[in-house]
């Protein structure tokens, strides 16, 4: 049998990510930043406190709050260790480059995390989701950091349109991943099985329970009730969310913090990015790296709160007041036909392009007894 070289593993795991590697939207104020500051009550270490991640109970009121991990997080699984070898061996440019990427929005999501009461630690899930990519696309449609395929997106509150997907934005995607992640939490009561109903769907993991085949997540991937993408995603988060703690000891460098800083404005009318920029007195890709949510680069027609780098707000108001009429844009309305990245049709979880599973040396594994052995947008299907 030939194995894939390091180098070649290494290749298609970028190229997977490039191509695809699945609420309400809360009012913000008019400054906004990633940043978050941890409580001084908070005891936790040196890198603990880079990233403001507390270790979370469940309370009285169903939130995690600062106290200690979740009990059900088990490093101590052989192929814990086996993931964290491969992100040190053939995936160690791509997970570093990821970790790297996490300085700038881990700060900010472990925040919102906490205050829809959901462990921080899930605030290191896009690692093995997008790498951390606000541009991240699947084969199947699924979007961003949390990647969010379309149904589900608009189910928890994003807004998805020719204009608009809001899955790429980092902070209102995170929003929507915690209170799904919060209600996959309150249907199964166990991280590692909410964990793999995120990615194979919720379906899938109550009809495996409601059948009696195994009882917790370890259980059905050994007996192979689970595709192979969905058996190598906890391990692989466990082992990114243990290397991501304590990075230097696992010979990675410590991610410097690079918040965004931000003014938030609304436009009323439609206005190219780029004029966008120019007023502002920045660059188009700094106010599109503010904005990833626009992903067509323009303001769409009915307005939008568009984010300008911190402290220029009142020049770019200045300006656009004097601003010709012919300066705005006259966009013409787009048919949507489900193209893939905005929003094409699938299920939530379909076919990502995971950080690891696209690059697994091994065939999915037989299936089980009842499971049929054909998949359906990358997940298992049983009968009756």
């Amino acid at each position: 049998m030939r194995f894939a070289t390091p180098q070649a593993l290494a290749l298609a795991f970028c190229l997977s990510v490039t191509t695809g590697c699945s609420v309400m939207r809360h009012p913000s104020s008019e400054t906004e930043s990633w940043t978050w500051t941890p409580s001084a009550s908070t005891e936790t270490s040196h890198q603990q406190q880079a990233y403001s991640l507390g270790r979370g109970g469940r309370d009285q009121s169903g939130t995690w709050a600062p106290g200690t991990r979740p009990q059900e997080f088990d490093f101590s699984n052989s192929r814990v260790d086996d993931y964290v070898t491969r992100f040190q061996t053939d995936l160690r440019g791509f997970f570093a480059s990821a970790l790297s990427r996490s300085g700038r929005y881990v700060p900010r999501m472990s925040s919102i995390l906490e205050k829809e009461g959901v462990p921080q630690e899930l605030a290191y899930l896009p690692l093995i989701e997008s790498g951390f990519r606000t541009e991240a696309v699947s084969r199947a449609g699924a979007v961003g950091p949390w990647q969010f395929i379309r149904t589900t997106g608009q189910r928890y509150g994003l807004r998805i349109d020719q204009y608009v997907d809001e899955r790429r934005d980092p902070v209102k995607s995170t929003h929507a991943a915690a209170r799904y992640l919060k209600d996959l939490y309150d249907m199964f009561g166990n991280w590692h099985l909410s964990l793999a109903a995120y990615n194979t769907g919720e379906r899938n993991i109550s009809r495996i329970l409601g059948k009696g085949y195994a009882d917790d997540f370890w259980e059905m991937s050994d007996r192979g009730y689970l595709y192979r993408e969905t058996e190598n995603y906890v391990p692989q988060f466990l082992a990114a969310l243990q290397i991501a703690e304590e990075p230097q000891a696992y010979g990675f460098a410590p991610p410097d913090e690079q918040p965004l800083h931000y003014d938030l404005v609304t436009i009323k009318r439609a206005l190219s990015l780029a004029t966008v920029a120019q007023l502002s007195g920045t660059s188009t890709e700094t106010i599109k790296e503010l904005n990833p949510a626009l992903h067509r680069g323009v303001v769409p027609p009915q307005g939008y709160a568009v984010r300008l780098p911190k402290g220029t707000k009142e020049t770019f108001e200045v300006a656009l007041a004097n601003l010709p009429p012919s300066y705005f844009t006259r966009v013409t309305p787009v048919k949507s036909h489900g193209r893939r990245g905005n929003g094409g049709r699938g299920r939530h979880r379909s076919h990502r392009s995971r950080v690891v599973a696209s690059l697994a040396t091994h065939p999915a594994g037989k299936p089980g007894p009842t499971m049929v052995a054909s998949r359906h947008h990358g997940r298992s299907r049983f009968v009756d």
